[in-house]
């Protein structure tokens, strides 16, 4: 018997287009999922399409655009087994700076737009019992400069994620999810392009290095997998060892 067995198994990742969100299209994909994965435009899941990924056009900050691909997954395949809230955004605003539509489009985006897919994914499945991640980040367990709306955010997806693993309990619903520390992704550029910021962060991490997007598939596999069925409301941190100094 493999616990891990993902074959046949149908998961949708949000924001699967690059980073992190790929990464896991990719290794679920090889594990033998049925992986349908989201972009914010055409052009982001164009490679999709030659990767055996089944790519959607789905901005999470805005209403409505997660509830029909989860109805077309359901309706092909009589069940979502998984889904994956991966997508999200981030700004290095120092916050006495932030407009209002910046705050607004990281709130939307990183928990309104979690919140709506999980709504949709229970509304549809609750009947039939469903498994949800949540991509949070260590920035939602500790404090950190130039990161208070983002931060914010993350720390509300942690909270999200063991309130709902309470209430959908009863509906056969596992609810989990993963914190990633400074991962080696388009959204961490502006690190990686200052060498001054790089050092001072990578000096931070025991592990001396920055993630790599793969570096999450493994927590990924186990919390989609039978090897969980046990596990609900948990968090897991995949950091380097960074939270271990700074909690």
């Amino acid at each position: 018997m493999n616990l891990f067995d993902l074959k046949g198994q149908t998961v949708l990742i949000t924001g699967a287009s690059r980073g992190i969100g790929k990464a896991l299209a990719l290794g679920f994909r090889d594990m033998g999922a049925i992986v349908y994965g989201t972009g914010s435009k055409e052009s982001s899941i164009e490679w999709m399409h030659s990767e055996n990924i089944h790519g959607r056009v789905a901005d999470v900050s805005q209403v409505g655009t997660i509830l029909p691909i989860i109805e077309e997954i359901k309706s092909k395949h009589e069940k979502l087994n998984c889904l994956i809230n991966n997508a999200g955004i981030a700004s290095n605003t120092p916050a006495v700076a932030f407009k209002e539509e910046e705050i607004y489009k990281i709130i939307n985006t990183n928990f309104v737009g979690t919140f709506r897919a999980c709504q949709a994914y229970y509304k549809t499945h609750k009947l039939l019992g469903g498994n949800i991640i949540n991509i949070s980040s260590v920035l939602g367990l500790v404090g950190y400069s130039l990161s208070s709306v983002y931060s914010g955010t993350k720390g509300a997806v942690i909270q999200l994620t063991k309130s709902l693993a309470a209430e959908w309990i009863g509906n056969n619903f596992r609810i989990n999810a993963i914190c990633p520390g400074f991962i080696d992704t388009d959204m961490n550029k502006m690190i990686k392009d200052k060498p001054q910021v790089f050092d001072k962060v990578a000096n931070n991490i025991p592990m001396r290095r920055l993630g790599n997007p793969e570096d999450i598939l493994g927590a990924a596999i186990y919390l989609a997998s039978s090897a969980s069925s046990y596990v609900t409301g948990q968090i897991i941190v995949i950091d380097g060892g960074l939270t271990s100094l700074l909690r």
